[in-house]
């Protein structure tokens, strides 16, 4: 028998409502106060109120907290009403600006009703703004926070995580993973809603300065990374109206920015993210095309000339090259699109065209003018490119040219489509990424930066063949190189080949000392390394990475599945003690880790330490994933333990059949019986399960496929 998944939002409330709901509260509860002005709620821990002349006054708040039978409690014209929470805790409700006259009358029958009927509206206003499914901010709240009239310019990211199967039970348990995932990621320093149909909201306050995609890269990352079926995300910038590019004049609702933006990124693939200002305003992209005037007037200066080269000047300030660069050019054809200026030079080679720049350029600096002035250059024929795209790679120059440090002239080259991969890359659009890299590839085949942008992409394509070839390419070009080292590993792991990821990751970790260009993968490493090392049974390397992990990495997204990884690797070295520290730590971060709950369960069981909390917890682990066969063979071993033989036997005759389990089961039969006083019946169970585990194809760990290790 299974538990009704939908368990509701209870009849309570929590210490998290009165941060969330905060200021909805206090509206409910200034209508019924008459004459006050303002409400803070204090939560638990820091009930200390600071009176007047600076004096700390506790007397009364000591009252409230000793005697639960009182309703509120006056200091310094502040009234002080109690709410006690699910948890056993009081938040406090600091009400300021009342009238002394109507403190003094206070009467406190009255002050209880008032009480009752605000909590029930709190609990109302609870459930109406809440899902029910996950216990995460519904659409409702999400529309009130963006129509208010006091919003801030807050970061609005849409996130479609749709199951890997449409069935209501593994729905509902993929929507609950994804929301704690969610949830980790998040800490305490955003909102989180889910709108319904696998589909979460995030609002974010705004950065200063422009708004980046470091989130929407570092959440996508990290989604793919714990094993999401498929990622899309769309973002937008809530409180700066975006105008309608049908031209109508309306301005777009931010949510709307956001679902145009996730439409968008569900066409680039299944790891995906698009931001609506990229798609508002492509002319701000630093690798947009040139103004197609431009473009056709140097088409007709090239059409008939079949080498040539072209520079492209500009000020990284923003002021009008054309005007600084146009006298210094002797006679030289060029054009102008009202900031750069393109010059043409019939002939002359790539090498040439660079020189000519570059002295162009130092000499308007030695003279005072252009101080921010650098060059782009690019020549014709190259690689595979048309007469066309000569401008655009002028560009992609000029932007090569903002990461050196006082560039005069770059050439265009592989490493400048490295950089406009990468681009591509940071915007989301990763098949206009592979294009760039491959292209890349095409100038300069040993370029290693390239092999590994390439794997890198294809890998967030999730095509894992695709990306194993481009980093043993980077190996075969770079040696022992420790990116393309520790992307081989996540490509294996990707393959569920443990035992080859795990190779891969111990030769990255020896080279890491030589290769100090990459150290935030250090972290990500390590973990991915200590997770792999338990489930190959190596627990004392697992624990000593995932301890090394944890010293930079006390929390974060990642926390509670080190907590998990760590216990499993504790009670596999025999230290359940440590191993019962560890899982309880991973539930306190995430209520709905089965993993958690089934081992925890069975290390209790073992111990002795309850076996009704070792009941709860496994049939908690069931009731969330009753697909895992290992997950009912534990509750089965409980339910002996606890004398509930009727119920252990109906589990494990569904398991008879499965061949990883099949001598515990059977052992597992053998004691139900001997228990329930059927001796005969056990001896016969106890010699099946002699016999299947004396089978090798049913050793532990049978079904595990014996790959070559990478190394």
């Amino acid at each position: 028998m299974y538990s009704f998944p939908f368990t509701g939002l209870g009849h309570r409330l929590n210490v998290g409502d009165f941060q969330r709901f905060s200021r909805s509260f206090a509206e409910i509860l200034l209508k019924r106060l008459p004459t006050a002005a303002a409400v803070t709620f204090i939560p638990p821990g820091s009930q200390r109120i600071t009176g007047e002349g600076g004096l700390e006054v506790e007397d009364s708040l000591r009252q409230v907290l000793q005697a639960r039978e009182r309703v509120c409690a006056v200091v310094d014209g502040r009234l002080l009403v109690p709410f006690f929470t699910a948890e056993e805790a009081m938040v406090l409700a600091v009400v300021s600006g009342a009238d002394p006259l109507f403190l003094a009358k206070l009467g406190e029958d009255w002050l209880e009703e008032v009480k009752v009927a605000v909590e029930r509206e709190f609990l109302l206003l609870k459930e109406a703004r809440c899902d029910a499914t996950t216990g995460l901010l519904n659409l409702w709240n999400l529309q009130s926070l963006l129509e208010s009239e006091e919003r801030l310019p807050m970061h609005l990211i849409l996130v479609e995580l749709p199951p890997k199967r449409l069935s209501c039970r593994f729905a509902l348990r993929y929507t609950q993973r994804c929301a704690g995932l969610l949830a980790n990621f998040l800490q305490h320093d955003s909102l989180l809603h889910y709108l319904g149909n696998a589909i979460f909201a995030l609002v974010l306050p705004l950065p200063p300065g422009s708004p980046s995609l470091a989130v929407e890269r570092a959440l996508l990352a990290y989604l793919k990374r714990e094993g999401c079926h498929r990622v899309h995300i769309g973002s937008s910038v809530a409180g700066e109206g975006e105008r309608d590019p049908v031209g109508s004049g309306k301005k777009r609702e931010p949510l709307d920015q956001a679902w145009t933006a996730l439409r968008q990124a569900e066409k680039r693939g299944p790891f995906s993210f698009c931001a609506f200002s990229r798609l508002s305003y492509p002319e701000g992209h630093p690798l947009s095309p040139p103004a197609l005037a431009v473009a056709r007037r140097f088409a007709a200066l090239v059409r008939s000339c079949p080498r040539y080269s072209a520079v492209q000047f500009r000020c990284q300030d923003g002021a009008d090259a054309s005007a600084v660069v146009g006298p210094a050019l002797g006679g030289r054809k060029w054009l102008s699109d009202g900031r750069d200026a393109v010059v043409f030079l019939p002939g002359e080679e790539g090498a040439e065209a660079q020189g000519w720049a570059a002295q162009v350029v130092r000499r308007l600096r030695q003279a005072g003018h252009g101080s921010e002035l650098a060059a782009g250059v690019c020549a014709f024929p190259c690689g595979d490119f048309s007469r066309s795209e000569v401008l655009l790679n002028c560009r992609k120059a000029l932007y090569h040219a903002t990461f050196l440090a006082d560039a005069e002239a770059v050439l265009f080259d592989a490493v400048s489509l490295n950089i406009s991969g990468d681009v591509y890359f940071g915007d989301g659009d990763l098949a206009r990424a592979v294009s760039e890299y491959r292209r890349g590839l095409k100038l300069d085949g040993s370029d290693v930066n390239l092999h590994n942008s390439l794997g890198v992409t294809w890998a967030m394509m999730d095509k894992p063949g695709a990306a194993a070839e481009c980093f043993e390419r980077a190996l075969a070009c770079g040696g022992d190189n420790f990116m393309a080292l520790y992307n081989l590993g996540l490509v294996e792991q990707r393959r569920r080949r443990p035992a080859a990821a795990y190779a891969w990751f111990q030769r990255a970790l020896q080279h890491f000392e030589r290769d100090a260009a990459a150290p935030e993968a250090l972290g990500d490493l390590l973990f991915q390394a200590g997770m792999l090392a338990g489930e190959l049974g190596r627990c004392g390397e697992a624990i000593e990475h995932l301890l090394r992990w944890r010293r930079d990495h006390a929390s974060g997204p990642r926390a509670a599945a080190a907590c998990y990884h760590l216990g499993r690797a504790y009670a596999g070295c025999g230290e359940s003690g440590q191993a019962v520290v560890e899982l309880q730590r991973a539930l306190q971060y995430d209520g709905f880790d089965d993993r958690a709950m089934s081992l925890l369960g069975m290390l209790y069981l073992h111990a002795g330490e309850g076996d009704d909390i070792a009941l709860a917890l496994c049939r908690k682990s069931v009731d969330l994933e009753p697909g895992n066969a290992e997950y009912r063979c534990n509750l089965a071993e409980v339910l002996i333990h606890c004398g509930e033989y009727p119920e252990a036997r109906r589990i494990l005759r569904t398991l008879l059949a499965h061949r990883g389990l099949a001598g515990r089961t059977r052992s597992l039969m053998a004691r139900c019986c001997l228990l329930a006083g059927e001796v005969q019946a056990a001896e016969r169970w106890q010699e099946r399960a002699m016999a299947r585990l004396k089978r090798p194809a049913d050793a532990p760990g049978e079904r595990v496929r014996r790959l070559p290790e990478a190394v």
